[in-house]
């Protein structure tokens, strides 16, 4: 059930990803915020491992464009790991890879390993769905990489909890950090819903953006603190009315 505090009601947040992932993006928010929201879990999305069968050389490096990557990966052993995000850069390190940060995004990883290629095989250990092409761009810039399935993102239904908040009529914040679970949100909506959106991306927002809604807010940069400001941002104009 939703957490209840004194005073004014606190308003449903629903938290789409895996259940670890939402703990750790809830762990974030400011005491003054969190006590203004009622925590409602609904993943969209489940981690699940995937059969892969591959040998990583000594001298071989790896891609890794999230902490699920490094988590389904063999232990790195000293080897180089070029990272998407901060933190899949310091879940790279704990688990014994030589973990670089290239960027927040996959552009960024991308434009860093061209304008200096390393000298050795490269490895994409990756969910079952990404976005970015990152092997495909790395290859036709002349940097050959192999990518390679560790982990999938399985489609999951909207929890009888989310959906019954959804319909209620009451505000409703609905933070989303990727396009597929925004597309999987999209489908599973009730039809009379109308949710205040935080969208991590434009693409994000465009999975979602046939649906009535009640205020759609896209986040300044893909990060955690741009999602935490913009739900600082919605709390406030729900607040006043």
């Amino acid at each position: 059930m939703p957490r209840v505090f004194m005073g004014t009601a606190p308003i449903p947040l629903i938290m789409t990803r895996p259940v670890e992932a939402n703990a750790r993006f809830v762990a974030q928010l400011p005491m003054s915020l969190s006590k203004r929201l009622a925590l409602i879990e609904s993943p969209l999305i489940e981690i699940v491992p995937a059969r892969a069968d591959f040998e990583i050389g000594p001298g071989e490096a790896v891609i890794f464009t999230s902490a699920n990557g490094v988590h389904h990966a063999p232990d790195g052993q000293g080897r180089q790991a070029f990272c998407v995000g901060q933190r899949t850069a310091e879940a790279a390190c704990a688990a014994g890879w030589d973990g670089a940060f290239c960027g927040q995004t996959s552009d960024a990883l991308v434009s860093s390993l061209l304008a200096a290629p390393p000298d050795v095989r490269l490895w994409h250990l990756a969910g079952r769905h990404t976005r970015g092409q990152i092997a495909e761009r790395l290859t036709a810039g002349g940097l050959p990489v192999t990518r390679i399935t560790v982990y999938d993102q399985a489609l999951r239904p909207l929890t009888s909890q989310a959906k019954s908040v959804l319909q209620h009529g009451n505000p409703v914040i609905l933070p989303v950090f990727s396009p597929r679970t925004a597309a999987q949100f999209a489908q599973e909506c009730p039809a009379d819903a109308c949710p205040h959106i935080v969208a991590l991306s434009e693409a994000v927002a465009a999975a979602m953006t046939h649906l009535n809604y009640a205020s759609l807010e896209i986040t300044s940069a893909p990060d955690a603190q741009a999602v935490v400001k913009c739900l600082e941002k919605v709390v406030a104009r729900i607040s006043l009315g």
